[in-house]
């Protein structure tokens, strides 16, 4: 999954949700999440996230901020960026 930018915050959940039912498998007794790819174990990137306001053209804020962890496989996909932004 890569970080999310000019999204809701509640687009991101719903995708960051849905990513992780299609994309992974849970391991119980170890409390792991694999990939139903690769196999390789998933990591969590965290991230800094810029809060925009919906009622404001483009991307714009307080600069108001939260961090949060976006999920992803290293034997699949690229790293995600350090900074995104979801407008709320």
């Amino acid at each position: 999954m890569q970080t999310p930018v000019k999204v809701t915050l509640e687009e991101y959940m719903e995708s960051r949700a849905e990513w992780l039912r299609e994309r992974t498998v849970s391991w119980p007794t170890t409390g792991e999440m694999s990939c139903v790819d690769c196999g390789e174990r998933i990591r969590a990137e965290a991230v800094e996230l810029e809060l925009h306001k919906k009622s404001y053209d483009g991307c714009q804020g307080d600069g108001d901020e939260m961090e949060t962890g976006v999920p992803y496989c290293p034997g699949c996909e690229e790293q995600p960026a350090k900074r995104g932004c979801v407008h709320v």
